[in-house]
């Protein structure tokens, strides 16, 4: 009966919980003595009954396990202190304060804003009509319509009536939506008599995802690890359902929406409107293949190890499914073939968890334990004694576990740390030649050239792979299948994304005559590959042809054979498509950008330590009666404990998850790909990696993180790195440079930075950085060296100096390189009033920066005037 007990744990508050006080409110006028929290609890009690029964005339909505999922959920996310008053009456004149206060002015807090809104409530006839019309839906028996209803009611609930979000389930400390607690008291009450939470990892996760030679292999290793952590958490999202699942938060969750519509699809649904809500569970493909899921989740789950091994046991199974498909790719009916794949790929991924149950005693939900654990083990940190005094001063009777919510969190994660440290050891004997892309583990024993003649896009010649990286490399036919797509799953190459500028700057008629040209040659090499640009989102002549036939130096014949296997190439015909380039003047740039960008302190937020102070996210009438009727030493104790940042619940898990995969589906591919012409290849919430053309890739970063800020918190910061690299160098290599710079952003330029690296196909590699800000600026250089109002060989004469200056012990070093950017930079400038004004931002970067720092970004802008083609 688990179902029928989470629906009704879903319908405990009523969606308009909140009206329940304008009836107190009159219940008071006619009798002033009445006790308001019991009227209260009396009318909204009422009404979620009547909820109940219009979908089960026979049930009612009185059950004890809801009723203390419903104390231990109140507890994890309402912060309602109350001082040891002792008399009667100052106790009902505190409670009647509190109440009427927060009757009064209704406010919902943004947790992590602090931003204070009126609160919205639903329209009770709509919710009503509703429930009348899931009511009447036809099922086998009760427990198979609870749970169509609850996975409807989860997933739709704040799209039918998004008032929900803002309507807080307490107006005492209104910092929490009613939806959020009605999901996390479902969430318990399938984890009752004894929760627990799970932590669960996969990995490792940079070094697969980097080893990579295509930009196809790089999507396919990100996108497997999401696919793979969803099949891992799968089982309890089907067993218990996506609400136990704290982080990363499930709703709106692509691979969660398809099988949710496979759940809805065949259900007697009979409205239109209804049929509408569960198409939008379908998703795009778009969407689809974004690589968003981490590969950590937490989740709420009945005290079983049981459930953590069967979550392991399906990424097992996930993996050998794989291995199976790849083998029959290859065309392999070898056994031993089939074998070696699955045990290298078992090999290299690694799976940890930990499990910790709230309560020694399923029958005692006191939060003694926890706080004696914590104690022992950690210590007596200040979030502890902000548990501590938050549990000395409740408000309800009985203090419970709820309120020990972020230090059993904390716990788990110190219990899956000392898990990491025991590494197992699986000895996989690898006698043979190494894989030529992760040099790890030995290549297939498979005719390689029959496999290239037939698929000649999956390796170049002479290369091997072992069982790995071949899954990699086939992944993304594979995952095709799997999620029934429609069309090839494909992605834009490395010269492909150095082109985009080019092919924005040609004209339309040079664009159809060169499609002609090629037309005429791709037909007569059948082997050349098919491509897929972003320019097809705006409809681009060229958007099928990859940017490297664009270029000169495609057309030899030594490359064409080795590369795409080309048979009795014509010199003739290789030389005609090279003169229409150079006659046409059709030039590409022959470099492109990688960004990653992270998000700064990402595991203090998750831990708390930025949350707001308590006094800030409960609601003024409560804080100015916690003030006002406590004394002496209690007084000081309720002043610290407003003044502590707010312990971390799983209400602010949910919204930081939430939020972080907002930015993720809705953000991040938008400024990606629509508005700056890019590819992204994840967007795991706060982590993205993307390519773009050179021309878009500052605006791009500086975009998503603001629309990083706008979506999360004003305080939330990012931090990128950004590669400038060459079409042909290699892909992993780069992959390297720009995850080294991403750190360096973060650990030499101060966090909520760029590090910015040119890595030339010929000569230094240059790195320059710092705040935000300074991406204006480069924008600005960028632009007066292309339309040479500043010497394009100041630059190379400026670093010269600083060079032969730089590390000299001199306390004038600055002013000698301030006064020879003076004289270099004006001595070739033909109107200096012109760039009077413009010289002063950059002597006022000058004083912010690192004098080298300076002199690269100077060389890196006016490489990049001579690259960007728009």
């Amino acid at each position: 009966m688990i179902w029928i007990k989470k629906l009704k744990a879903l319908l405990h508050d009523p969606p308009y919980k909140g009206l329940a006080w304008d009836n107190v409110k009159y219940q008071i006028s006619i009798n002033p003595d009445c006790n308001d929290h019991k009227t209260f609890k009396t009318f909204h009690e009422k009404w979620a009954c009547d909820l109940i029964k219009r979908l089960f005339p026979n049930e009612n909505i009185n059950d004890n396990d809801v009723k203390e999922a419903d104390r231990i959920a109140s507890s994890m996310s309402r912060l309602i202190l109350k001082p040891e008053l002792g008399d009667k009456n100052k106790n009902k004149e505190f409670e009647q304060q509190i109440n009427e206060a927060a009757s009064q002015n209704k406010v919902f807090i943004d947790i992590f804003s602090k931003k204070k809104e009126d609160i919205k409530t639903p329209d009770y006839k709509k919710v009503h009509k509703l429930f009348d019309e899931l009511g009447k839906l036809q099922f086998n028996n009760d427990e198979e319509k609870a749970k169509f209803i609850f996975l409807f009611l989860w997933r739709f609930y704040p799209e039918i009536f998004p008032e929900i979000e803002k309507h807080p389930a307490d107006l005492r400390a209104p910092n929490h939506s009613i939806y959020d607690h009605l999901v996390q008291t479902s969430a318990i009450v399938s984890a009752l008599p004894k929760p627990a939470i799970l932590i669960f990892t996969i990995g490792p996760v940079q070094s697969f995802i980097s080893k990579a030679r295509k930009t196809s292999d790089l999507w396919a290793g990100s996108y497997m690890l999401s696919y793979l952590t969803w099949k891992s958490m799968k089982a309890l999202v089907e067993d218990f359902g996506p609400d136990v699942i704290i982080y990363p938060n499930l709703y709106g969750q692509p691979l969660c929406d398809l099988w949710l519509y496979e759940k809805f699809k065949n259900s007697p649904i009979n409205t239109e409107e209804f049929k509408e809500l569960i198409e939008r569970c379908k998703r795009n493909e778009g969407e689809l293949t974004i690589a968003n899921i981490p590969n950590k989740f937490v989740a709420i789950i009945p005290y079983d190890s049981s459930n953590a091994n069967i979550c392991e046991n399906n990424f097992k199974e996930a993996l050998k499914k794989i291995s199976k498909k790849v083998s029959e790719k290859v065309n392999s009916q070898n056994d031993g073939l089939k074998e070696i794949i699955k045990e290298q790929l078992l090999s290299h991924f690694q799976v940890y968890w930990a499990v910790l149950p709230w309560v020694v005693d399923e029958n005692d939900y006191k939060p003694d334990d926890v706080l004696e654990d914590y104690e022992k083990l950690i210590g007596q940190t200040p979030l502890y004694y902000t548990v501590k005094e938050v549990i000395d001063h409740r408000y309800y009777k009985g203090a419970n576990v709820g309120s020990a919510y972020s230090l059993i969190i904390e716990l788990v994660e110190k219990l899956l740390g000392a898990r990491k440290s025991v590494r197992d050891f699986k000895y996989l004997e690898q006698p043979g030649e190494k894989c030529h892309l992760c040099g790890e583990y030995e290549v297939l024993n498979i005719n390689w050239e029959e496999l290239r003649n037939k698929k000649p896009n999956l390796v170049k010649e002479g290369e091997r792979l072992c069982g790995v990286c071949t899954t990699k490399r086939l992944f993304p036919e594979i995952i095709n299948k799997i999620l029934e797509f429609q069309g090839e799953i494909k992605f834009p190459s490395t010269s492909e994304m150095a082109s985009i500028g080019e092919k924005r700057r040609l004209s339309k008629v040079i664009k159809r005559c060169f499609k002609i040209e090629f037309e005429s040659f791709r037909l007569k090499y059948k082997t050349i590959p098919t491509s897929i640009s972003v320019l097809k989102l705006k409809g681009d002549t060229l958007y099928d042809i990859d940017g490297q036939w664009l270029m000169v130096s495609s057309y030899r014949k030594d490359y064409l054979e080795r590369e795409y296997n080309f048979q009795n190439v014509d010199e003739g015909d290789l030389e005609k498509m090279r003169r229409f380039l150079q006659e046409n003047n059709i030039n590409p740039s022959g470099y492109y950008a990688i960004l990653q960008m992270d998000g700064d302190n990402m595991g203090k937020w998750l831990r708390g330590e930025f949350n707001p102070k308590i006094e800030n996210v409960i609601h003024d009438g409560v804080k100015d009666a916690l003030i006002k009727f406590s004394e002496g030493d209690e007084l000081v104790k309720i002043l610290k404990i407003l003044c502590s940042p707010h312990p971390t619940s799983p209400s602010i898990h949910q919204a930081f998850s939430r939020r972080l995969s907002t930015f993720a589906l809705e953000s991040v591919r938008k400024i990606v790909e629509e508005e700056h012409y890019g590819k992204l290849v994840y967007a795991g919430g706060d982590d993205v990696l993307a390519l773009l053309p050179i021309e878009d890739v500052l605006n791009c970063a500086k975009d998503l993180q603001k629309a990083f800020k706008d979506v999360l918190s004003p305080k939330a910061t990012m931090s990128a790195g950004i590669v400038i690299v060459h079409h042909k160098y290699p892909l992993y290599l780069a992959l390297d440079e720009v995850r080294d710079a991403e750190k360096r952003a973060k650990n030499h330029y101060g966090k909520n930075a760029f590090c910015l690296r040119f890595l030339r196909h010929s000569g230094e590699p240059r790195e320059c950085g710092g705040s935000w800000e300074l991406i204006d600026f480069i924008n600005e250089l960028i632009c007066k060296f292309r339309t040479e109002e500043i010497s394009s060989n100041f630059p190379g004469k400026y670093l010269e100096i600083v060079e032969s200056l730089y590390g000299k012990d001199s306390e004038d070093l600055r002013k000698i390189l301030k006064s020879e950017l003076k004289r270099v930079f004006f001595r070739k400038v033909k109107s200096e009033e012109k760039v009077k004004k413009f010289f002063g931002e950059m002597l006022y970067w000058f004083d912010k920066l690192d004098p080298l720092n300076f002199a690269n970004l100077l060389i890196i802008s006016n490489a990049l005037a001579k690259e960007v083609r728009i």
